[in-house]
């Protein structure tokens, strides 16, 4: 499964790289690599602390954090999801579907930590 993760992130990586974050082909690829983080954790059920999409996901969160108290204001989504291909964290719709919130409520929730 990690192997189909890392597939298809690369095939996201380079259609974001070519066509730009906001092209049909990135957001196809996205919708089908976030439909294999569904698939995974119906599979996996839960949580384990050593699971790779799990440690992406507070590795994810915590750059979150850092980034609204470095520059004072949460990032947009267009803002957050060029850093994390920059830096091989997890897009807000990773994000937004792992934490069950929508961006708005992933705003609050950090901003209210910080």
């Amino acid at each position: 499964m990690v192997k189909n993760f890392e597939k298809l992130r690369s095939k996201l990586d380079k259609a974001i790289e070519i066509h730009g974050v906001d092209s049909e082909k990135a957001s196809k690829l996205s919708k089908r690599y976030n439909e294999l983080v569904n698939c995974y954790y119906r599979e996996e059920k839960q949580f384990h602390e050593n699971n790779l999409m799990y440690l992406t996901y507070l590795e994810s969160l915590n750059s979150l954090r850092k980034i609204t108290k470095d520059f004072v204001k949460f990032p947009t989504i267009e803002e957050w999801n060029y850093y994390a291909k920059e830096n091989g964290l997890l897009n807000s719709e990773s994000l937004k579907y792992i934490s069950g919130n929508d961006w708005h409520e992933l705003r609050n929730a950090i901003s209210s930590q910080i």
